[in-house]
């Protein structure tokens, strides 16, 4: 009886390729891990990875459209530079949030009146910029088929012990009074002609003819006020406690013992959170850490694809030469003299905003593949013409696995080399394409510069200098991995 011979069926050459690529990024990885300039890039580039990873796992999904909606910023003060800066000695109101599930204390004459009250500390020499309170889930009162109106007052008692009346007014709540935040929150702030009439009688009283300005009327709000010779109200921040009081007034006849699901009071500070607002109250801090992965996408994903690209067209343009050669080296001389700049302009701007980053990275893509294909066709008129590859075609291989197993594998370290540095360039593209002005809503690094600059606030350093870093560390960390790489392909470069 005879045995056949087991039959041992050969790998697709794609895989083959797909694995001894693998095999030579670990080699190349663990080869730039050796150089000081490779630990430094692929640190900071795990950083970068890791700060990508936390945005995506932080931010809503939807953070694109919640960024360009004023609405969720209301609270937020303006062009108020990063907390820590009081540690730095700097003189800016805390910005407070106080938020309540269920009143502080309850009242009942002829209405029963619900409280919500919180203290607000003024420990420096400057002004908040607003009180807000919102109001989330409101119930509604109703007799019989009418709703009735609810009355809703806020109280300020200052450290001297004087009390304003600082928001006074009816809400008329529709039946379906559910209110979801981002979307419609019940939102109101100080109402700056109640404060000056106020402020006005109480001067009237005395006698005196002070000029109250109603822009000014929330610095009256925390100063010592004092009137000039010619009238003119002077102001100086009155530190000490604050209490803020939230009334809500329902009709007696009706019985609810929680008004509201959430109702938080903000007194809108000077300065807010990690990296500070912008003019329009957004938080940067949270721009900056969107922008990691959508700058890594950019860059990874254009210069992955044009690098593929390249790396294919060169081989295959010198390894098949003839039509094939001369049609691609053609295709790559017009590629090189179209003018990328004003063609990149004219192309975003007639594309619809939804779609325009997309669009910014396909045409980088497309312009960033011919160099790469150059280099490569010259290595590759090289590499075809050595023994091994002959003594393949003479047994009968495949040009495609010419191509995958015995050529492409030694152009794959250039390869990466072009890879590195590509990727700082297309980050930068869309930089300078969202500080010439052209939109694409989505808050990138180059975005928040593209505001500072339309904005024309120079002076907001919170606003221009960290998004400006960070572009700065891009280009360095891949610079840092391709020094490391240019060393590993270049044996007369190495020191060791």
């Amino acid at each position: 009886m005879s045995v056949k011979p087991p039959r041992f069926r050969e790998e697709p050459a794609f895989k083959r390729f797909m694995k001894s690529l693998g095999r030579s990024l670990k080699g190349s990885l663990r080869e730039v891990w050796s150089y000081t300039t490779g630990k430094a890039g692929l640190t900071l580039l795990a950083i970068f990875i890791f700060f990508a990873i936390l945005a995506l796992i932080l931010l809503p999904p939807d953070y694109k459209y919640i960024w360009n909606q004023p609405k969720y910023w209301q609270d937020h003060p303006q062009l108020a530079p990063p907390e820590w800066v009081r540690a730095l000695g700097y003189q800016n109101a805390k910005h407070e949030v106080y938020t309540y599930t269920k009143p502080v204390s309850i009242k009942s004459d002829s209405f029963t009146i619900y409280e919500y009250i919180a203290r607000y500390k003024l420990d420096v020499y400057d002004y908040p910029q607003d009180i807000v309170v919102k109001l989330y889930g409101i119930k509604v009162p109703r007799m019989g088929s009418t709703t009735l109106p609810v009355l809703l007052r806020v109280h300020l008692k200052r450290p001297d012990g004087l009390e304003l009346e600082v928001i006074d007014t009816t809400l008329y709540l529709p039946e379906n009074a559910t209110i979801a935040y981002v979307k419609e929150p019940l939102m109101l702030s100080v109402d700056r002609n109640l404060v000056v009439t106020q402020f006005s009688s109480m001067y009237l009283n005395k006698g005196i003819q002070a000029n109250f300005i109603t822009t000014a009327a929330v610095t009256y709000l925390f100063a010592k006020l004092s009137v000039d010779e010619e009238g003119n109200v002077r102001t100086t921040p009155l530190k000490g406690y604050y209490t803020v009081t939230l009334e809500l007034y329902y009709p007696k006849v009706v019985n609810i013992t929680n008004p509201a699901s959430q109702v938080s009071i903000v007194v809108v500070g000077d300065c807010f959170g990690l990296m500070g607002t912008d003019d329009r109250g957004r938080d940067i801090a949270q721009a900056l850490l969107y922008g990691f992965p959508v700058a890594l996408a950019v860059g990874f994903v254009t210069a992955v694809a044009s690098t593929l690209i390249g790396l294919f067209v060169g081989a295959i343009s010198a390894y098949y030469g003839g039509l094939v050669d001369e049609f691609l080296q053609r295709l790559i001389d017009v590629m090189g003299n179209i003018p990328l700049l004003p063609f990149l302009i004219l192309l975003v701007d007639i594309t619809p905003v939804e779609y325009r980053l997309q669009v910014i990275m396909l045409v980088l893509t497309l312009f960033y593949w011919g160099g790469l294909a150059i280099v490569v066709r010259s290595m590759t008129l090289s590499i075809k013409e050595e023994p091994y590859v002959e003594a393949a075609k003479a047994i009968g291989a495949s040009n495609a696995r010419i191509l995958l197993r015995h050529i492409i594998p030694q152009i794959v370290p250039y390869a990466v080399a072009s890879l590195v540095f590509s990727v700082p360039g297309a980050i930068l593209s869309e930089a300078g394409l969202s500080v010439l002005g052209l939109e694409h809503g989505w808050p990138t690094w180059g975005k928040v510069l593209a505001a500072a600059r339309l904005a024309g606030r120079y002076d907001a350093w919170w606003w221009i200098i960290p998004p400006g870093l960070l572009l700065a560390l891009t280009s360095l960390t891949f610079v840092l991995l391709g020094m490391a790489i240019e060393t590993i392909v270049e044996p007369r470069l190495r020191t060791r």
